[in-house]
């Protein structure tokens, strides 16, 4: 029998292990998504992957919108919400452009750095004072940057690594917007205003060079825009039940699952100076994300 002081404890624990399996089934699925959209890009656009991306994931939120009776289309910081969702739709957009000419385990952890850019932008739009250990984490975390940048992979321009690197800047300026936002907004206000305007921008800006989609190339949108959803979902649920500073460092399993893809797809083996750039870019990312704790959301950029 448990006392009344051990129940909150427990609860704690509970909660633990459950946001690990949710960050678990996100890292997983934001890889999978990453592969289909590797596959997808021999044949099809990034920007037209990207729209499907959307517009699927639009489609199964919709429901959710309707069904809510709190749910406001009025949107009360235009400023802001034009920063999250061109900043997003930017950052994925390079994204996607990086997982065409880059690896998979390569084109997420670069997406993953994003933590690192947020003190900096922190400063110059809101002149917030940085802290010196968040400066080193940063120092630390760009470090592992350069490791990546120069592990000797063949048939890697620096060019693309430099996409994925300008992708996690732009999710840095997108994570900005969402935290203003959140203020007046709700999660789901949020998300559907984000994958609306971009279902809207995308074929607005960049059909040109758009393909009649096979069955096959069908199929893998449709996953695209699954398993997108399903990580947005699941990060979503992960934060929502632990601390952000705890279950950080789980994105690690990303990396690994993306290495794993990318040698079972392509017979792609990660090097070994690979690897160790991701460690360091983990533990740069886990030690900001601990430093930050308190004010973290439970909403991600993406």
């Amino acid at each position: 029998m448990h006392t009344p002081s051990q129940r909150p404890f427990r609860g704690k624990i509970k909660h633990f292990h459950k946001a690990i399996l949710f960050m678990l089934i996100a890292y997983a699925s934001i890889v999978i998504m990453g592969v289909f959209v590797k596959v997808s890009s021999s044949n099809i656009p990034p920007s037209q992957i990207l729209f499907f991306r959307f517009f699927i994931g639009l489609l199964f939120i919709l429901p959710f919108v309707f069904n809510s009776s709190q749910f406001n289309f009025k949107m009360h910081n235009f400023k802001y919400s034009l920063l999250r969702n061109a900043a997003g739709l930017l950052s994925m957009l390079l994204m996607f452009y990086s997982l065409k000419y880059l690896p998979v385990s390569t084109a997420i952890l670069l997406t993953n750095t994003s933590t690192l850019f947020v003190p900096l932008f922190m400063l110059l739009i809101f002149k917030n004072r940085t802290s010196w250990s968040t400066i080193l984490c940063t120092v630390l975390g760009f470090a592992g940057i350069c490791i990546i940048f120069y592990t000797p992979q063949a048939e890697i321009n620096s060019l693309y690594l430099s996409i994925g690197v300008l992708s996690a800047a732009f999710a840095a300026l997108a994570y900005i917007g969402i935290k203003q936002l959140s203020k007046d907004h709700s999660a789901l206000e949020i998300i559907f205003y984000f994958y609306a305007s971009s279902s809207i921008a995308i074929p607005l800006f960049t059909t040109y060079g758009w393909v009649w989609p096979s069955w096959t190339d069908t199929l893998s949108l449709l996953m695209v825009g699954i398993f997108g959803l399903a990580f947005q979902i699941f990060i979503t649920k992960a934060f929502k039940l632990s601390d952000i500073s705890e279950i950080t460092p789980f994105i690690f399993t990303g990396v690994i699952l993306s290495a794993l893809s990318d040698w079972l797809v392509w017979s792609n083996a990660p090097s070994g100076r690979f690897w160790v750039g991701a460690a360091v870019i983990v533990l740069s990312v886990s030690l900001l994300a601990k430093l930050k704790a308190p004010e973290q959301t439970a909403t991600l950029p993406r």
